[in-house]
């Protein structure tokens, strides 16, 4: 008996017919911070992320445990509450509420929750609890997996309407529909999407946690929002668009605010760089593909001003690294992680100084992890 079933029995005593879910965290490769823009964005589902373990218990309560926060968490579905309670549990609760007002019939049931995702880094924990929640419950209640595009849109709207975070589609959308050793093109937009299989021959990819809490990155994505907007109603005036991605370096012209046209530059390129990195995987050319990562970390940190200190630290040490195609940050930023390709033969001869010189200039050390393309939410058998 595995550590999970053993701990699902200490829990909730011995039962039989336990159904196990696995949903993963995703990385975005590169087009950041244009999701909400209606932009094209590469990501991928990660190796990384949440297990459940589920069964029914033939009440009116659901009982959630996380090995992450070694707490256990009750519902009474007679009683659900209708606002968030600000903890980790309202993506749970979001996903319950949605589940009944739209019909579903739910039933009492024991879950325990254990995630290998580290937490406000980036690698969207919370689309993988959303995500993981609502395909686990539909299969169970329902007999059948939901459509994951609905699923993905549904959950969207969860994390906007009840947690409250204005996010785009993108994260939802790349943990119900990953798909092994492939990236996704996702229109954010239209959700039009197709997937690029990725050839990495020698080379991983590896994210790197900066451990740093992003505690700047909620109101600078609001604020680059804002910025935006602004941008795209000033372009809109003199010719029709409907996302700011749709403009070209030319519209930059109009743009008399430098804030604002630093803003616009980078969705303008960050477009560029995606429909350029899609023809690089395509044709197996990771070295220009990791010439676009060098490049959009330097939109990010310049243009967007999203970055910081420490990520561009470990993109400074890696991007002098002759082991290191390409490296930028990936998320939100303000902390969190950053992405590089690099060679598989030599993560560790890569980590450890990375380590030890990132440590040595800002107290801490960092976390690695390497990853491949891997499926979306699953049930396992």
């Amino acid at each position: 008996m595995d550590y999970l079933s053993t701990r699902f029995r200490h829990l909730f005593g011995e039962v039989k017919n336990v159904q196990r879910f696995f949903c993963p965290g995703r990385v975005n490769l590169i087009g950041e911070h244009i999701d909400y823009l209606g932009g094209l964005v590469l990501p991928m589902a990660i190796s990384l992320g949440i297990t459940a373990l589920i069964v029914p218990n033939k009440s009116t309560k659901i009982h959630v445990h996380s090995t992450d926060f070694d707490e256990t968490i009750e519902f009474n579905l007679g009683s659900l509450p209708i606002a968030k309670q600000k903890h980790w549990s309202d993506f749970i609760l979001g996903v319950l509420l949605h589940l009944r007002e739209q019909g579903d019939e739910l039933s009492g049931c024991d879950v325990l929750l254990d995630s290998n995702l580290p937490k406000g880094a980036g690698l969207s924990s919370s689309a993988a609890l959303e995500v993981l929640s609502y395909f686990m419950f539909h299969s169970v209640f329902k007999g059948k997996e939901p459509n994951r595009t609905q699923m993905a849109l549904d959950c969207q709207k969860i994390e906007n309407e009840f947690v409250g975070l204005n996010c785009g589609i993108m994260d939802q959308f790349a943990v119900a529909n990953g798909k092994e050793n492939q990236a996704i093109v996702l229109n954010c937009s239209s959700l039009d999407h197709e997937f690029v299989p990725i050839s990495l021959a020698d080379y991983t990819f590896l994210i790197i946690n900066t451990n740093k809490p992003r505690t700047l990155a909620e109101s600078a994505y609001n604020q680059r929002r804002s910025e935006c907007g602004e941008s795209l109603n000033i372009i809109s005036k003199q010719r029709h668009i409907e996302n700011l991605t749709e403009a070209t370096l030319r519209d930059l012209e109009l743009i008399s605010d430098p804030i604002l046209k630093k803003r616009t530059r980078h969705a303008i390129t960050e477009q560029l760089r995606v429909q350029d990195s899609i023809a690089a995987l395509s044709t197996g050319n990771l070295k220009a593909f990791g010439k676009l990562m060098n490049e959009s970390h330097a939109s990010l940190r310049n243009d967007y001003d999203v970055s910081c200190d420490e990520l561009d630290f470990i993109a400074t040490n890696l991007q002098n690294n002759s082991d290191c195609l390409g490296v930028r940050m990936t998320g939100a930023g303000f902390g969190g992680c950053c992405v590089a390709l690099v060679n598989s033969k030599m993560v560790k001869n890569i980590s450890k100084p990375l380590s030890e010189t990132f440590k040595a200039r800002f107290g801490m050390s960092p976390s690695f992890y390497d990853c491949k393309p891997s499926h979306g939410v699953h049930s396992i058998t």
